[in-house]
Formats: C-alpha cells, structure tokens, sequence
C-alpha cells in the first residue's frame, strides 16, 4: 500500500501541490500517494486523529499554519521562531512540525539574484508575512523593513515579531509608500487584495512603482501588480518561485526527516517540479 501525503486548507481546490509533489516523487521512486484535502479552521486537529498508519506526513496552507504547530510533540527553529507550521512529519510519538515556507522565500530571492537592498517592505499582516520578515532578515540583516497592512493590530505584532529576532529598523507606513520607494517588495497578499493600490499607482502622476517585486500570489498571473512592475522594466518574482522551493523542502523532510538534507539527484527533482507546472 502506498504512503500518504496530502497538503490541507481552505480554499484548497486550486492547489498545485499535488503535481509539484507527484513530479518529485516519481524522479525518486517514492511510492507516495499526495492528494489535496480541504480542512477548515480549527478542524486539523480533528482530522489528523482520523488518520491511519498510512500517513507520512501533510503540508499545511492558510488558514491551519498555528494550528499545525499547536498540534505537534515537537517544532524545527523556524516553525518556532514564527508561530506557524507549514509541515508535518508524522513518527512513531506524533506529529514533527516545519516551517519552510522562510526556505521558500530566501531561495526565491536568492535565485532571483536580488541585490543587497536598503529598504524591503512587506504588505500582509498573516503568518507569511511573519516568515517573510524572517527571511528577509536572514537574507539582509543590514536592511531597513517596511511593513504595510490594513489590520492594525496584526501589523504591530509582526513588527513586533520583527524587533524580537533583532530587526534594528523596522516600522509601519502605507502601501503607497512601500510600492513606490523599495528596493524590494514582498507581498504576502492574497490575489486581487492589492489591486487597488496597484490602481492608484499606476495612474500617479507623482509616484512609481521602484525596486524588485516578489509577489506570493501566483494565481492568476501575471497579477496586476506583476504587470505594472513589467510596463516600468522592474524584475518581478512570481510566487510560483517560493511554491517550488518551499516544496523542495518538504520532499526532503518527507523522505529524509530533514529539510536540511538534500535528497538523491535533487536538480532533476526539481526540474521535474518545474516540468510539472509547465515552466521548462
């Protein structure tokens, strides 16, 4: 009987997981079986003490990532650090949590070959915006954060988180500024959300788009954001990037218990990943 991996959430329906993951398993000759589940908030729980010893582990999306974490006997620094799980490795006394989503976004950035940035900003006030601080800290932790969201309380908690791992400057502004003044953008916002801004920006006699833009949301794409910083000539990163690495990751940890430990021939795996979503 073949192992079972699933990646759970809500909405789930159009979740490319399922493909990245098969892709990669076939190039290893893993007899793993990855479906999409969809699990609403505050059900993990509940669903996991459903499954059988079939189960090897689950990837975890919106909006189940504290959850994930609350869940497990035990969690990697990462997952730790940000309050939130995007992993979990099933063993013999319960649930391993990860967070690799930071992974996914460092390499996205890192593959990108973004210069050492002054000033970042990140839109988004969510658990990807908490591992987008992290990362981006890991990444340039000489950099100045700017962070932009329109829930005022969640935003100052991950400034708050961002003060915590040692950002020395880090604070609040507006989405007009951080689209118009960065040298790099992250946008953890879900599809459509910033579209009006994206309006405003684009139809400012004053203000420009500026800098290198990673933008999670892949689907649609390009999103309007993306097509605006392609008009003015600025490097765009697709959130498609982050999916991939971030994968890569937890192919890792599911077949090696380890996300620091690369499986065997991990450029084809990846290739194969790629293959899957149609990008070579």
């Amino acid at each position: 009987m073949n192992s079972k991996l699933a990646v759970v959430g809500s909405p789930i329906e159009h979740s490319k997981s399922p493909l990245i993951h098969a892709a990669a398993y076939a190039v290893l000759g893993k007899s793993f079986e990855y479906s999409k589940i969809r699990i609403e908030k505050n059900h993990l729980r509940q669903f996991v003490e459903t499954l059988d010893g079939d189960w090897v582990g689950l990837s975890v999306t919106a909006p189940l990532k504290v959850e994930a974490l609350r869940l497990a006997i035990t969690a990697d620094e990462t997952a730790a650090l940000t309050n939130a799980a995007n992993t979990l490795l099933r063993n013999s006394d319960g649930w391993l949590a990860f967070n690799t989503d930071v992974f996914g976004i460092q390499k996205a950035i890192s593959v990108a070959n973004v210069s050492t940035p002054n000033l970042i900003s990140i839109l988004g006030s969510g658990a990807t915006a908490i591992s987008a601080v992290l990362a981006a800290h890991r990444s340039f932790p000489k950099a100045k954060i700017l962070l932009a969201a329109r829930n005022a309380d969640a935003i100052k908690e991950v400034r708050d988180f961002g003060k915590s791992i040692g950002v020395k400057n880090i604070a609040i502004g507006s989405q007009s500024r951080a689209l118009s003044s960065s040298d790099l953008v992250l946008s953890t916002l879900p599809a459509g959300v910033l579209d009006d801004s994206i309006q405003k920006l684009s139809n400012s006699w004053f203000k420009k788009p500026h800098g290198v833009l990673f933008d999670v949301a892949y689907q649609p794409w390009p999103s309007q954001a993306a097509q605006l910083w392609s008009r003015n000539n600025l490097q765009v990163v697709s959130g498609i990037e982050m999916l991939l690495w971030q994968a890569l990751a937890q192919v890792r940890i599911f077949t090696e218990g380890d996300p620091n430990v690369e499986v065997f021939n991990e450029p084809a795996v990846m290739l194969a990943m790629r293959n899957a979503l149609g990008l070579i």
